[in-house]
């Protein structure tokens, strides 16, 4: 006969579920069958997390969503994307956290440390060759074949019971006890984005010219504890780092009543359709002479004429390494480069600051029209190098001896 079984599939049976169906006959043999079933890596407390916006210009405010059970404690992290490229194993998810389980399925049958359980060697069968007109008739056991006893111990399940679970054990010639059937291997526990439209004006009437001021460009974000509300909510407001980069974020809550709950990953885009980049050493010497790169980057679905300027300090020399240009072109998804020879005149941190600014300027781009942005008009970064004193390293040692009286 054929019957189905209808199987819920809840959190508490993942990451694996195993089903065994088994029927005893009237001679007390027991007839039995196993399988097992991967779940999908789930938890009880439904998590879940998103940015409002999902775009923004730097140093602008957004704000982070959470629903989880009512009065859960969450634990969230945004870092920037490099940091995961970097180190992809330091991604929380539903798979790394299952794999912190001790056990997730059962397999033979083990006592204390792991020690697996002796097989019980009795009770055998005797078994002898029978003769007839000179031919030996040998009794032939299915090898191949499972009994429920088998079957059980794959499954890490202990039974007391008088029924007909193993096949029969044989005594050979020699008094050596072996089975029908091949051995079953004991096992400990396994282990087991669309581009966006920017508006354009043409208008040469003069306005004041917005302009960011990016500073701030941390790896780690945000890092917090954000309790839920007793409606399974949160909002909190964020400010958005000045790095043009996307930001990953997830968290994790506990609930007294649901448990653990794990969110999936979700995304920030902090984008500007123009800004500018600089390209340093991390340190250098008083007096050592380096290239200062500042890369200007123009997503905008039109051309644009541009002004670089890096800000006069006392603190450093600076002379442009190519001739001097009071404007520069770049059209869509072009990029430019403008580089200084810089040699620093002070030790410790030395900032600097480079300001690009789309113009409002008539002249145009070989055979394509200027336009100027609606926002973010006139960009500036400011970052820091580290100026170390010339000269090597000396150290020097001094031995001295005490002498205690009394």
């Amino acid at each position: 006969g054929v019957f189905s079984l209808q199987l819920s599939v809840q959190a508490e049976i993942a990451p694996v579920a195993q089903v065994l169906v088994y029927t005893t006959v009237p001679s007390g043999e027991v007839i039995a069958d196993s399988a097992k079933f991967n779940t999908e890596l789930c938890f009880n407390n439904k998590v879940g997390l998103s940015f409002s916006p999902s775009e923004g210009l730097p140093s602008s405010d957004a704000h982070l969503q959470f629903q989880a059970s009512p009065n859960s404690l969450c634990a969230v992290r945004a870092v920037d994307k490099s940091v995961l490229l970097m180190k992809p194993e330091a991604d929380l998810s539903p798979t790394s956290v299952y794999d912190l389980l001790p056990v997730k399925e059962f397999h033979g049958y083990v006592h204390g440390s792991n020690v697996n359980l002796a097989e019980p060697l009795w009770n055998c069968m005797t078994v002898e060759p029978i003769v007839r007109d000179g031919i030996t008739y040998v009794p032939v056991t299915g090898v191949n074949e499972e009994d429920t006893y088998s079957i059980l111990k794959e499954m890490g399940l202990k039974v007391f019971t008088n029924t007909k679970v193993r096949k029969p054990w044989f005594c050979g010639p020699s008094n050596h006890i072996y089975a029908a059937h091949p051995p079953v291997a004991l096992g400990s526990p396994a282990a087991m984005p669309a581009t966006p439209m920017y508006a354009m004006r043409t208008s040469s009437t003069p306005e004041e010219v917005t302009e960011t001021v990016r500073k701030y460009f941390p790896e780690t974000w945000i890092w917090s504890l954000v309790p839920i509300s007793s409606e399974g909510k949160a909002d909190v407001e964020v400010t958005i780092p000045d790095t043009i980069t996307e930001w990953k974020a997830n968290a994790f809550c506990t609930s007294a009543d649901t448990g653990f709950g794990l969110s999936p990953t979700v995304s920030l885009r902090a984008f500007q359709p123009f800004f500018v980049e600089l390209t340093m050493p991390y340190s250098v010497v008083r007096g050592e002479s380096f290239t200062l790169k500042a890369t200007v980057f123009n997503y905008l679905p039109a051309c644009i004429r541009v002004s670089v300027a890096l800000a006069p300090s006392t603190h450093f020399l600076a002379t442009l390494v190519e001739k001097d240009k009071e404007s520069h072109c770049i059209c869509e998804n072009v990029r430019k480069t403008v580089a200084w020879l810089v040699t620093p005149k002070s030790l410790g941190q030395v900032e600097f600051s480079v300001t690009t600014e789309a113009l409002q300027n008539q002249q145009p781009c070989g055979n394509y029209i200027v336009e100027s942005p609606e926002k973010g008009r006139k960009d500036t970064v400011i970052r820091q190098l580290l100026v170390e004193p010339e000269g090597i390293e000396k150290e020097t040692t001094q031995n001295s001896v005490l002498c205690v009286q009394g």
